[in-house]
């Protein structure tokens, strides 16, 4: 990516007034730290969000409120009841990265090693996006695809509204890597509800090996009903993943990205399993 000029708008309207009148050639930024995977050439103008109010953690009704230039060390550090998402943010990269990188900037633009989305979408996430109204979309919809084709005409992306996690319910993530701070080779997030032992409801999606960050309905549907235990998972997990595409990364052969995303996915679900028990 190669910046041209750069702007710094106060308000909302007068950045997404910029982006309308640049149209390619504007590009919205804030921490700046994935630029160097854009390899187009072309010249851009870079308008700085930062100054816009958009940073920052509140408690609103059933949830909490992300606001999009939040970096992403801030939610690490963020505690609050029925909250599970710092867990995400702590392997993420090194912390000098994340006290640059931001929410709204892992997720505008999807790499296939990135962390964020496939957490959003264990927790059933809504976006909130600016256009000439906001608007809210659920994290189903928003990762279909790319995020880059919902931001036109100056659109964008202001926050993310996290469920809380209710008394009988369970959150696990995992990311497998070669290195510490290294790009997730295979990533899972799961939400369990249970009742009396048994799944009632769960929401579960990977990502790293995945062509795009997904959730696996199939895995759902084969936990729901069953009850919770090592077994059950084993059995939802293999007949639910094998309709996926995995790609293995860094030297992984296809076939052993899926066996990873088994034993990852198995981890996860116990992971929400020993969550759900401790905080019921």
């Amino acid at each position: 990516m190669k910046l041209c000029d750069f702007v710094r708008p106060r308000s909302i309207e007068e950045a997404r007034r910029y982006l309308h009148d640049l149209g390619p050639g504007g590009i919205p930024i804030a921490g700046g730290t994935a630029l160097h995977f854009l390899l187009d050439e072309k010249p851009v103008t870079a308008v700085d969000i930062t100054r816009m109010g958009l940073d920052g953690i509140t408690e609103i009704p059933g949830g909490y409120r992300i606001g999009a230039t939040t970096p992403l060390a801030d939610i690490q550090a963020y505690r609050a009841e029925r909250w599970a998402f710092h867990e995400v943010c702590r392997r993420l990269a090194t912390h000098q990265v994340r006290n640059i990188s931001t929410l709204g900037g892992n997720i505008c633009r999807v790499f296939p090693w990135a962390d964020l989305p496939v957490a959003l979408i264990a927790l059933n996430a809504t976006m909130v996006i600016r256009g000439d109204h906001e608007i809210k979309m659920s994290c189903d919809e928003y990762f279909q695809s790319q995020p880059a084709r919902l931001f036109k005409n100056g659109d964008l992306l202001v926050a993310v509204e996290v469920p809380a996690l209710g008394p009988h319910m369970g959150f696990g993530y995992k990311k497998e890597v070669k290195t510490s701070k290294g790009f997730s080779l295979m990533t899972g997030a799961a939400v369990l509800t249970l009742k009396d032992g048994v799944v009632q409801n769960a929401r579960v999606a990977a990502g790293g090996a995945a062509p795009f960050p997904c959730r696996l309905p199939r895995v759902e549907e084969a936990l729901k009903g069953n009850k919770a235990e090592s077994e059950g998972f084993k059995s939802a997990v293999a007949s639910g993943i094998d309709n996926i595409n995995w790609k293995g990364r860094e030297g992984l052969t296809d076939d052993y990205a899926q066996h990873l995303a088994g034993v990852v996915l198995c981890d996860v679900l116990e992971r929400a399993l020993t969550f759900a028990k401790e905080r019921s």
